[in-house]
């Protein structure tokens, strides 16, 4: 049986195998070769946890037997569970496993932490890993078996294990718990997040792993495991191309994760995480910088396009092409050498085939991710290009017209229509609203907030002619028990239901999401030679999807795609993600608008989905960093991410928080940190709705000193466009520097203290430069300057 072979790592062998994939040949199928073999339970290494050592979490639990009991009846608010604390006082980092069963009755919503196998580890030197998980199916079912294994970074102090029911109503059974070491750690790596041993040395290429069969890793060279690879490779622009087709040849529905593998020895290597951090390689860890859903064969999901490494002499990287995106994850695995690009794929009879596209390619490694993000915008210079030169705030909904000396806010977009031809008169870029993936339905405050009352009532919309209603019965999401999954909230905009839709362009039907908000008789009213105004283009609300189940499960769905299935993290079924769902919409809608010289603009977006930033032209979200009435500013790893993805597009924040306490020392701070970013700073609401910032002169008077001193130098070094080689260094590792085009360097203290830092500049001394924001002399010697900055203080530099 395939699940006994033994497996091997990489793929891609002899240079002839290779033309041969070029050409499209294909090898006949024979026995693959394993690359990686998968530990095996009989390794799982005794279990550490004591029987009567169990305690309640929360309101606890009740003992059935053996059985571990969590009823929370038809309520979701109480959070039940057992936990037990394991301390194990590890002196090397050792993989452990943890393993439970559970049945369940009539749990609520969908698969989650919050019914789960759930472990929070603390190392030997205090700090913490938190929720490393597996959930368990929702609704009614027998007994589950789930396992979280982690392989840790550094040595365990001590372990918590729970088995949780907390957040769904119904009710749950435990059973079975244990927790131990893996036996032979000393042979084991953790690949792509599962335990294996591997089996020769690395070679590149593919390799595959069923993963609903829990089968080894498998070299894929044309035939394996019942799938077909087609290849095709090129060299162009210093990077080789990869246009891969992976098909099953069974018939039958399909989890898989494919990987592509490149030996990079590890001696003196560092795996590049972003472009302020980097982390020297040490056996036997996996290096990934990734973002955690429901789906794939871990979860994991890759923040940036390409994944890198670099020593001394040489930088690799893999990057996806964004124009093809797919559940990906790009990472570098110590204990077997390689640089990889994974894909959790799903096939199905009903879409048999994944499409993919990617490359390799090398980077001088002085300036590290830097010069690995200056080469992919170099390989891919369409998905970065900058429509929109003149920059500036973006305002929702509200009419700039009725703010007092609107002109010193830096307005440039607006988010509605409301007051088209006055925008269109003074400079603003005016954008219709839509959102995919959602219908509010609103509902009477007696009606129950359950599934069943929420489709009668959406079936009664149907009846009177409501095209939300209708759409819902073409478009509406299935979750894994074949249900139109629906989420019940009471905001200022809708108390109701949620519904899940699927808002791919390819869903058939008379009335569907995608067509009740973009089709060509609306196209023509909005844009066409009869239209009432001149719109700018379309605006994407909640563009990556926030109150959406994750996977679509609805088979008539899956041809509609035509980018590749993902899968259920725990069955293994093949489902639509819900991030390409986003992107098969917001690129259905782009394609016409880019078409006609008019632009995107997208909300909520870059966060964890890199792939809609090429198809958008203004970015932004909504945020607050006054939660809890703390200041918790954007980090710098997050902001780093939008500026990368980004580059030179406008990126654009709305403050939503309680602006009574967000006073204007914090309007300061945020001013300013926006700057050494090169990013707009705006406002909106503290629920996204009532009380809007822009309707209140007591607070926009109060902080217009600061728009007007702050917004046209975000202006000045955004319009520039944001470069990743800064040409300078700091010697400070909290006072950051950024180079907007040939000439602007932010200076940024991220920092509560007032800190002195020498910048040196590569290259050719400056002339003297003037310091934009206080106005002083900066003077370089040798190439070097000492400034000093306050805590959260700003600088910009102009270079000659």
């Amino acid at each position: 049986m395939i699940m006994n072979w033994r497996i091997v790592s990489s793929v891609c062998a002899v240079l002839v195998l290779w033309q041969w994939l070029a050409s499209g040949a294909l090898w006949a199928e024979k026995t693959p070769e394993v690359t990686k073999s998968l530990v095996s339970q009989s390794q799982f290494d005794g279990d550490l946890l004591t029987p009567g050592a169990w305690h309640g979490w929360e309101k606890g639990f009740r003992r059935q037997g053996e059985l571990f009991v969590c009823e929370n009846g038809p309520s979701d608010t109480p959070q039940r569970g057992a936990v037990q604390v394991v301390t194990l006082n590890q002196t090397r980092p050792e993989p452990i496993v943890a393993v439970a069963w559970s049945k369940a009755e009539d749990v609520s919503g969908s698969p989650d932490n919050d019914y789960s196998l759930y472990l929070d580890l603390t190392y030997t030197d205090g700090t913490t890993l938190w929720g490393q998980t597996a959930a368990f199916d929702t609704g009614t079912h027998d007994w589950q078996r789930r396992q979280v294994i982690v392989m840790p970074q550094k040595p365990i102090r001590s372990v918590a294990m729970y088995m949780l029911l907390r957040k769904h109503h119904g009710k749950a059974w435990f059973r079975d718990p244990r927790l131990g070491p893996i036996s032979g750690s000393g042979t084991v790596c953790l690949f792509d997040g599962i335990p294996v041993i591997a089996k020769g040395a690395p070679r590149e290429g593919f390799h595959v792993r069923d993963v609903a069969a829990d089968s080894d890793f498998l070299r894929l060279e044309g035939q394996a495991l019942g799938l077909k690879l087609q290849c095709t490779t090129t060299e162009r622009g210093g990077a080789t191309w990869f246009d891969v087709t992976l098909s099953d040849t069974l018939g039958k529905d399909r989890a898989v994760t494919l990987v592509y593998a490149v030996p990079v020895e590890a001696a003196g290597l560092r795996w590049l995480q972003d472009a302020r951090h980097s982390k020297t390689i040490a056996s036997p860890h996996e290096y990934v910088h990734t973002s955690q859903f429901w789906a794939g064969s871990n979860g994991r999901l890759s923040f940036y396009p390409l994944g890198a490494v670099a020593d001394v002499s040489r930088g690799t990287a893999l990057a996806i092409d964004m124009a093809q995106p797919a559940f990906f994850r790009i990472g570098y695995n110590a204990g077997t050498e390689e640089l990889f690009l994974a894909y959790d794929l799903g096939l199905a009879p009903e879409k048999p085939q994944a499409r993919l596209r990617f490359c390799r390619y090398g980077f001088e490694p002085a300036w590290g991710f830097r010069a690995a993000l200056e080469r992919l915008y170099a390989l891919f210079p369409d998905q970065f290009r900058c429509r929109t030169p003149h920059q500036g705030l973006w305002m929702p909904f509200a009419r700039i017209s009725q703010v007092k000396g609107w002109e010193d806010f830096g307005f440039r977009y607006k988010e509605g229509d409301n007051e088209t031809k006055w925008d269109d008169e003074h400079g603003i870029l005016t954008f219709r609203y839509t959102e995919p993936m959602t219908w509010w339905m609103a509902m009477p405050k007696e009606m129950p907030r359950t599934e069943e009352a929420a489709l009668v009532e959406a079936q009664r919309l149907a009846g009177t002619g409501n095209a939300e209603a209708k759409a819902l019965a073409t478009s509406g999401y299935h979750n894994a028990a074949g249900q139109i999954p629906a989420r019940f909230l009471d905001t200022p905009w809708c108390n109701g239901a949620i519904w899940s839709m699927n808002s791919m362009p390819g869903i058939a039907g008379e009335v569907t999401d995608f067509k009740l908000k973009w089709n060509p008789t609306l196209r023509e009213k909005l844009y066409g030679s009869k239209r009432a105004a001149d719109l700018d283009g379309e605006y994407i609300d909640s563009s990556e999807g926030y109150v959406t189940d994750v996977l679509d499960f609805r088979r008539e769905h899956f041809a509609a795609a035509t980018t590749p299935l993902c899968f259920s993290r725990d069955t293994h079924r093949p489902a639509i993600f819900r991030g390409l769902i986003a992107f098969e919409y917001v690129r259905g809608i782009a394609d016409d608008i880019h078409a006609m010289n008019k632009l995107m603009m997208g909300n909520a977006t870059p966060g964890r989905l890199c792939w809609l930033a090429p198809l958008l032209d203004v970015l932004g979200t909504e945020t607050n960093w006054h939660y809890s009435a703390k200041w918790r500013p954007m980090s710098d790893g997050d902001l780093l991410y939008r500026r990368a993805l980004c580059k030179g597009k406008p990126y654009c924040f709305l403050m939503n928080t309680a602006f009574e306490e967000f006073s204007s020392e914090m309007v300061d701070k945020y001013m300013k940190r926006s700057l050494a970013y090169g990013m707009f700073p705006g406002f909106f609401s503290h629920n996204a709705s009532q009380g809007h910032y822009f309707t209140r002169p007591e607070l926009y008077d109060r902080d217009r000193p600061l728009f007007k001193k702050y917004v046209p130098l975000c202006k000045l070094v955004a319009e520039a466009g944001w470069e990743p080689l800064t040409e300078a260094r700091s010697s400070d590792e909290k006072v950051y520097l950024e180079r907007f085009g040939q000439q602007y360097l932010t200076v940024f203290n991220d920092s509560p203290e007032r800190r002195t830092v020498t910048i040196t500049f590569d290259g050719k001394t400056p002339s003297p430069s003037q310091d934009l924001v206080s106005g002083k002399t900066v003077s370089w010697h040798d190439g070097k300057t000492v400034l000093t900055l306050d805590g959260e203080d700003v600088a910009v530099l102009i270079l000659k």
